[in-house]
């Protein structure tokens, strides 16, 4: 499965659950992009309960849900996430290490 796949299939999911529908009637539109974009930081913080915990297959799992919602996030605001990546990769590819900083 192509990475354009996945961000396809992870939406078609996410649409047939109501998230679409639900986040859509959010107004104004701004506070809906600021709470899904909050469900991310959500999975960040349950990664590092899972971390604390020493749970690497729940940790797996986090990691698994923080890229599903960045997909889904993605998809509703219509970017191409794989095109976006690549272009960010190639970009850091040329920042030097650590991107300049000593830590």
């Amino acid at each position: 499965m192509e990475f354009y796949d996945i961000q396809e299939a992870v939406y078609e999911e996410y649409k047939k659950n109501g998230y679409l529908e639900m986040w859509d009637k959010v107004e104004p539109k701004i506070m809906g992009s600021l709470g899904e974009m909050g469900l991310v930081t959500t999975e960040v913080a349950e990664g590092l309960e899972a971390i604390r915990d020493e749970d690497y297959l729940e940790l797996a799992d986090e990691c698994a849900d923080i890229i599903i919602r960045v997909l889904n996030f993605g998809s509703r605001h219509g970017f191409d996430l794989e095109t976006i990546i690549l272009a960010k990769h190639e970009k850091n590819m040329h920042r030097g290490k650590n991107h300049g900083r000593k830590i």
